[in-house]
């Protein structure tokens, strides 16, 4: 199935009064693209858990955050930095000594300093976080493939109804296009005739030199291509997977077609018929950009 590239997807658990908020954002990305912002009790985990999203997600930049709340009965654990302390302390009593202060250094004026004595942060993650860890991402990423798929097939109808107006005014090039090679003949030959009135002419040579020019204004392999290129395109978003950039340079070789018949065009209804052509392919592009 046709996935976006662009899509959300959160998932929340809790295990033994910790409390574990996975969020995954997705958006347009030429590759795969995982930052990842884990708290540093899980900090172990980043390399497995971005590998885990890139296996899953093949295009797209994904941004996930990782949010892990302890309970609150949680013991808290504070350490003692005693470089700091011993500073402050032969501070303290050189500005004693200097201004000639009184009072007392003492454990109440010390803990005043806040770089002292810190709270820890648990820094070791506990083994039952991991395949904890694991199940709430599991399902983040569930979400997150639930909605790419959901826009995905959004996309696919979108792309279908425009190859299906191309599809369009192409029988308009083509119901046009003999009509236009006899008319192009036809003054031709007018012209030629009209100028080799007074003069000997070699009517073999004129006869394959308008052959020649029609064939050169034949548009016929074209439009031929541009309907394989079509009928692939179709194929392609029916039969799904990873396929956003095989797309892009389809749309590519599209727009090259395109461009051709315009050149050789010199009928007006083929004319308009192909900046119709073009202009959808403008907004195909656009789709297609988002498409993993």
């Amino acid at each position: 199935m046709i996935q976006s590239m662009t899509g959300y997807g959160r998932a929340e658990g809790v295990l033994k009064g910790q409390a574990l908020l996975v969020e995954i954002r997705s958006v347009n990305h030429r590759h795969s693209s995982v930052v990842a912002r884990l708290p540093r009790a899980l900090s172990a985990f980043e390399e497995t858990v971005k590998k885990k999203v890139q296996s899953r997600f093949e295009r797209g930049r994904m941004d996930l955050s990782v949010i892990l709340e302890l309970p609150q009965e949680t013991k808290k654990e504070y350490a003692l930095n005693l470089e700091a302390a011993e500073s402050y302390y032969e501070s303290l009593k050189k500005l004693k000594k200097t201004l000639g202060l009184s009072g007392e250094i003492d454990i109440a004026l010390m803990s005043q300093f806040r770089d002292v004595i810190t709270e820890k942060e648990k820094e070791e993650p506990s083994e039952s976080l991991e395949p904890f860890l694991n199940k709430i991402l599991s399902k983040a990423m569930n979400a997150i493939e639930k909605m790419r798929k959901a826009e995905g097939k959004a996309l696919v109808t979108d792309l279908i109804g425009r190859l299906d107006y191309l599809s369009q005014q192409l029988s308009i090039v083509k119901g046009k296009e003999k009509q236009v090679i006899l008319v192009r003949q036809k003054r031709l030959k007018s012209r030629v005739a009209e100028l080799s009135s007074s003069v000997d002419v070699d009517h073999a040579r004129i006869a394959q030199e308008v052959a020649i020019f029609a064939e050169r204004a034949d548009i016929s392999e074209e439009r031929t291509r541009l309907k394989v290129h079509i009928d692939q395109f179709k194929k392609m978003l029916r039969k799904g997977g990873v396929v956003g950039r095989s797309l892009d340079f389809l749309l590519q070789e599209m727009f090259r077609e395109v461009n051709t018949l315009s050149a050789k065009s010199g009928d007006q209804d083929i004319s308009m018929a192909v900046v119709a052509m073009k202009s959808e392919l403008e907004k195909m592009r656009e789709q297609v950009q988002n498409i993993a």
